[in-house]
């Protein structure tokens, strides 16, 4: 199994997330940036989609 780090799948997804978080910390909308910060602290975690809360 690939770690986080090595994938390179993860790692543009990760690169793809950091991108939008400037741009939605830009709207003011702290839920969505709240929910893109989720979403990379799951990818650095190797949390499964299936396992996150949903805040909504």
């Amino acid at each position: 199994m690939m770690t986080g780090s090595a994938n390179p799948h993860i790692q543009a997804a990760m690169q793809h997330l950091i991108w939008a978080l400037e741009e939605i910390e830009k709207t003011g909308s702290k839920k969505a940036a709240q929910h893109v910060r989720s979403a990379l602290n799951a990818l650095r975690q190797g949390i499964p989609p299936t396992n996150l809360r949903d805040d909504s």
